[in-house]
């Protein structure tokens, strides 16, 4: 057991992710930063789990805990089914082991990281008479889910405008986008190179004109690998590409990530079948999970963000803009704030020719492809600062800790 130390406030962070996904990343990036020196941060989890390890890394107490699962979305809109509500209330007993938790290691604040451990946290919070808040990273509806929340929580801490809640003050809700580390997010040349090279020579794809090797233009993907991502889009935007007669441009897609759900699963392998029925396949390279995503989106020409339902604020568009690369995006969510038509370019969802002809646009265009990749840097600078908004976090932990 961690002893307290009275001279710093005690936060415990829960989430219930067993994965490592945009939500997680952003949760450790802000352990990583927290003040020390006034806060001493506990998080809640699932044991003997990726996002454990990492949560270890960073210096926090682990408490492990028996949380519900995140829910396996199946539609555009409803997030949730009869079955991820019934295994969430088998576990309401996870209640005594988060009121054991705020009493053992005297939690003046909790900090919940998604929904289903905010209404868990928010009745543990009410117990104990301490403040709770929500870190609201999703775009879509709960229904009544949410409205139960917002009773029980203290303060909303919103990562874009489109998940605010029209039915909660404004005072409640505090807009503080995801940020990323913009010195440690970058890529060394030698890097970028290393993996370009790697891509090339295990896909065959190095094309010889003269006695000149010619680089391909990346653009790519990089997320989960799931249905709501749109990525069978991308796909398909290839075939179209080819379609196109004026452009000139060798274009490589890249898919990085992977599966997490079976349905995911079943998902990647019809999007290998899609590849060779649209003969495609000269054309994309599936990388599988990479770790480092600084390099592989340093590679990247453009970034692509197909998604096919509203994502809150997705990670992946503001480390393009951190390492200054212009993205190509569908209107939903968030990612209609984060893109400006100075750092890229909004799609219809759903339309493999609007992305097939948004891509050879850019490509063939190096002019505007590299000034919209410095306006996305400058747009970085501005809004995702790590550092910043870390700050802009813990001036609501001392607003909320002086009110209680």
């Amino acid at each position: 057991m961690k002893t307290p130390d009275p001279s710093k406030y005690n936060i415990l962070y829960l989430d219930s992710g067993s994965g490592i996904g945009g939500g997680q990343r952003s949760l450790l990036l802000l352990l990583k930063l927290l003040d020390r020196q006034r806060f001493s941060p506990f998080v809640g989890c699932l044991a003997n789990c990726p996002f454990a390890d990492e949560v270890a890394k960073t210096g926090a107490y682990v408490i492990p805990l028996s949380l519900p699962e995140a829910h396996n979305k199946t539609d555009k809109v409803k997030r949730f089914t009869l079955r991820d509500l019934l295994n969430d209330f088998q576990q309401l007993w996870v209640i005594g082991q988060l009121h054991q938790a705020v009493k053992q290691h005297s939690i003046s604040l909790i900090h919940a990281n998604s929904l289903s451990v905010a209404l868990l946290g928010g009745i543990v919070a009410k117990w104990h008479r301490i403040p709770i808040l929500m870190h609201k990273r999703y775009a879509t509806s709960y229904g009544i889910l949410d409205k139960i929340c917002a009773k029980l929580l203290r303060r909303v801490i919103l990562v874009s405008e489109a998940t605010r809640w029209d039915f909660v003050p404004a005072e409640k809700q505090t807009l503080i986008y995801n940020g990323v580390d913009l010195e440690e997010f970058q890529a060394s040349q030698t890097e970028v190179e290393t993996l370009r090279t790697e891509l090339l020579l295990e896909n065959e794809e190095v094309t010889q004109k003269g006695m000149e090797s010619t680089h391909p233009l990346f653009v790519g993907v990089v997320t989960r690998i799931t249905p709501e991502k749109g990525i069978h889009f991308l796909v398909r935007a290839m075939a179209e590409l080819k379609k196109i007669e004026n452009n000139s441009v060798n274009i490589k897609l890249l898919i990085v990530g992977g599966p997490y759900f079976q349905k995911d699963h079943d998902y990647m392998a019809s999007l290998k079948q899609e590849v060779v029925d649209l003969d495609v396949a000269d054309s994309v390279i599936f990388t599988g999970f990479l770790s480092d995503t600084r390099v592989v989106t340093s590679l990247l020409d453009i970034v692509l963000v197909p998604s096919i339902i509203p994502e809150a604020c997705p990670r992946t568009i503001i480390e393009a803009m951190a390492v200054g690369k212009s993205v190509i995006a569908t209107p939903l969510g968030g990612s209609k704030e984060l893109v400006t038509p100075e750092t890229g370019v909004l799609v219809p969802p759903e339309n493999a020719e609007a992305i097939a002809s948004a891509i050879a646009e850019l490509a063939n265009d190096s002019e505007q492809l590299t000034a919209m990749g410095k306006a996305a840097r400058q747009r970085a600078e501005m809004l995702f600062s790590s550092e910043k908004n870390s700050a802009l976090t813990e001036t609501v932990y001392e607003e909320l800790l002086s009110e209680s």
